[in-house]
């Protein structure tokens, strides 16, 4: 009787733990659940139904005096880098201006607390616009790395191998010589009348022959790198923006995100630090930025906020200093670019511009050279969709 009782407190006992393990296992799962609408779903809902209100400022002045600091001037850096056999990309020095640094320089601005800049995909990536790199395969380089890299080289020799011996390459098979070269070869004088000058000159081809064969016994017995094994790429050496009011002080910058379409012209940049700068008190607020682009009429306002002609002008005394343009909309929105006739030339890519109520409308990224007065900006829509 005794045991039945005892059995039975021991099921009663198991059962309690049971059902407290569920219950916890139940809790942990609601609390799980509250905590993802809290710290995810529910601010972001919150912030698409409560958007605060588009204050509208009075003019140009009071758009620079609020969004100057956000404007940063952006500098980039990049070169050409080798990959050989998937090795890591190495870049070389060497007497060949192909292979030397090139720095550009564009306007981007910040959208959000955590550091994100927009600007343009070629200030990001200016290599994909450049005339002499976008279309070209570096076959010549290619050539000249496996006429003179030895398939036997190890992998952390590749970069001092290349430097020592770059030079070596002559653009034509060892020992290819031509007539012509082969006749102004120096032969011996004859010291004495009565040697015959025809048999010396024939020694001396013979011994030139001979050298040439032994030269070509050696190389042919090097194994030299494949074409297929080798990767020219361009690559960023370092990209880093200054801040308005800054004496050539230079934030390290990373690309984080770039539009998938060819012709939008956007990319977004993320400081290295993820935080946003002290002095910068004003982002550019994405969430009131002209969406609807059919609304931007031509013979309304737009200013720029910008670098154009980067250091060249942002340099003054008292440290780097943006600038701004007002001028008007020319042209109806096509859905990708509009047109205006605000001043902007090189540096300027990447800069916002504004309505006259200091509202983003677009992104600068294009003009002509040859005439001012018609330049192009990516309609806001574009970055907005690329922070999402």
């Amino acid at each position: 009787m005794l045991d039945n009782q005892t059995s039975e407190g021991k099921n009663e006992t198991n059962s309690f733990e049971i059902d407290n393990k569920s219950r916890n296992k139940k809790i942990a799962l609601i609390a799980g659940v509250l905590i993802v609408l809290g710290v995810i779903i529910i601010p972001r809902v919150w912030n698409k139904f409560n958007k605060k209100e588009a204050v509208c400022l009075n003019n140009q002045t009071e758009i620079y005096e609020k969004y100057k600091d956000a404007v940063v001037l952006v500098k980039h850096t990049y070169a050409l880098q080798i990959s050989i056999k998937g090795s890591e990309p190495f870049q070389i020095t060497v007497d060949d201006n192909s292979f030397e640094e090139k720095t550009i320089s564009g306007t981007g601005f910040f959208v959000s607390e955590d550091g994100k800049i927009v600007t343009n995909h070629h200030v990001a990536e200016p290599w994909k616009y450049d005339d002499n790199t976008k279309e070209d395969d570096f076959s010549d380089l290619k050539d000249h790395i496996a006429a003179i890299l030895p398939d036997s080289i190890d992998k952390k020799d590749y970069k001092s191998y290349l430097e020592l011996h770059w030079n070596d390459y002559s653009g034509e098979e060892e020992g290819n010589y031509s007539d012509e070269e082969a006749e102004e070869t120096p032969v011996a004088s004859a010291p004495a009348a009565n040697i015959d000058s025809s048999s010396v000159a024939t020694e001396v081809n013979d011994l030139i022959s001979e050298n040439q064969s032994e030269e070509k016994a050696i190389t042919s017995q090097i194994i030299y790198t494949k074409l297929e094994d080798i990767e020219i790429v361009p690559k960023t050496v370092e990209i880093s923006v200054a801040l308005h009011g800054s004496k050539d002080d230079w934030l390290q910058c990373k690309v984080l995100k770039i539009a998938d379409e060819e012709e939008v012209d956007v990319a977004i940049l993320q400081l290295n630090s993820e935080n946003l700068p002290d002095s910068v008190s004003n982002i550019v607020d994405l969430d009131n930025a002209v969406q609807d682009d059919s609304s931007i009429k031509p013979g309304t306002n737009a200013i720029l906020i910008g670098y154009p002609m980067g250091m060249q002008l942002a340099n003054t005394r008292k440290g780097i200093k943006v600038q701004v343009y007002e001028g008007q909309i020319n042209k109806e929105s096509d859905g990708v670019s509009v047109q205006y006739n605000v001043t902007s030339t090189h540096g300027a890519s990447g800069s916002p511009v504004f309505n006259e109520c200091g509202q983003l409308i677009a992104v600068n990224y294009a003009g002509y050279d040859q005439a001012q007065g018609y330049n192009f900006g990516i309609v806001a829509k574009h970055a907005m969709s690329l922070m999402e």
